[in-house]
């Protein structure tokens, strides 16, 4: 890879990183802001779900539109809205701006993942296409790994309004940082693709559905395992951090299983893909019953999911270069579904039958998604022959 192809592999993967940080520094800040602002972690809690309405608002609305939109400036335009949301936190007077200021947030972001995926799907050579997207989906593994401790760091340091104006100055950074990442022409003819159009796509409903599928079980089980894991050993929030960078260390790690899957091809090795993520959900319970194992166990999931998840990404990418930016759009859409949709189903699943219930029902919801997807992909194969 030469110098002038790395360099905006490195910006989009770092594109991904500020994403990431900026989505998971809430969680740590929640407290501070709360006391900040003279208000309950309740409140402030809005802002996260507000967060996640803009994400997913901004991928529909957006996923049409990216077909043609130039995506270089498409990124920069939505760094810059990313930008002043986060200075707007900053000075927030009161909750609801904050909220405000997280949904305009997300509505950048939304632009933002999409876009990034379907532009290395079209600077990346096809032979080294599930390689180049596994390094841009590490951006996700930095901010886990960095992203809460960097906050409470600079939490400590600057206050929780400065972690927002330094956050805010790096969204600043990469608008200008853009300028670097490689003009693409558009595949489209200048119109808007329709969602029909994507959805009638060759293997289309095989990939949304592995989506969902894969999502929600991701949702599910790693919202509730902090919780299930400080009550059966007594632990504290320290806990739950070990199992983030356990788990954020081996989605970075992952990145071995790249080369493989481009010399397999995504389409052939995403059923394996999800039957290794269904598999984990069997076992990680039982992972979670001694502190060694509890701590050690994530970064074996990290691998499994940055496998199917470089699979996945490079398999919904490969659909249809014409319309790549709205399949990336409505990918992002379906993950911030699968989101909304595991808190709000499986919140009362483990309230009421506890852990072992919600990793069960994630491994049943993969493998009901692999048989779906492995038949759907056999009737493809035979409609081409």
């Amino acid at each position: 890879m030469t110098p002038s192809e790395r360099t905006p592999l490195l910006l989009l993967t770092l594109s991904i990183a500020a994403v990431g940080i900026q989505a998971l520094m809430l969680s740590p800040l929640l407290t501070d802001i709360a006391s900040g602002l003279g208000t309950g972690p309740k409140e402030v809690g809005f802002a996260a779900a507000a967060y996640g309405v803009g994400v997913a608002s901004a991928a529909l609305i957006a996923a049409p539109q990216l077909g043609h939109w130039p995506k270089r400036g498409a990124i920069r335009i939505a760094f810059a809205v990313l930008a002043v949301s986060l200075f707007l936190c900053g000075f927030a007077w009161d909750w609801r701006v904050v909220a405000a200021a997280q949904l305009v947030a997300g509505l950048a972001s939304g632009v933002i993942i999409p876009a990034t995926y379907a532009l290395t799907g079209d600077i990346a050579p096809p032979e080294r296409r599930s390689q180049d997207m596994g390094k841009v989906l590490f951006g996700w593994s930095v901010a886990m790994v960095g992203g809460v401790p960097l906050a409470a760091i600079l939490s400590g340091l600057l206050g929780w309004r400065g972690t927002f104006m330094a956050v805010g100055a790096v969204a600043a950074a990469m608008t200008l940082a853009g300028a670097l990442l490689p003009r693409v022409e558009s595949h489209g003819d200048g119109e808007r693709v329709r969602y029909g159009d994507v959805l009638r796509l060759p293997g289309a409903w095989t990939g949304y559905l592995s989506t969902f599928a894969y999502m929600i079980g991701f949702y599910q089980t790693y919202t509730f395992i902090g919780d299930h894991v400080r009550q059966l050993h007594g632990a504290g929030a320290w806990l739950g951090g070990t199992i983030s960078l356990s788990y954020g260390l081996g989605f970075g790690f992952g990145v071995v299983f790249d080369k493989w899957i481009d010399r397999k091809g995504p389409a052939n090795v995403l059923p394996l893909g999800l039957v290794l993520v269904g598999f984990n959900y069997v076992i990680l319970p039982f992972m979670a019953e001694t502190i060694m194992t509890v701590a050690l166990y994530p970064f074996v999931w990290g691998l499994a999911n940055h496998f199917c998840m470089t699979a996945l990404v490079s398999y919904m990418g490969s659909l249809s270069p014409r319309m790549r930016g709205t399949v990336m759009g409505l990918f992002s859409f379906t993950t911030y579904v699968s989101l909304g949709t595991a808190g709000a189903i499986y919140g009362p699943v483990y309230d009421a039958h506890g852990f072992f219930a919600v990793s069960f029902a994630s491994a049943a919801t993969v493998a009901a998604a692999t048989v779906a997807a492995a038949a759907l992909m056999a009737g493809w194969r035979l409609l081409q022959k």
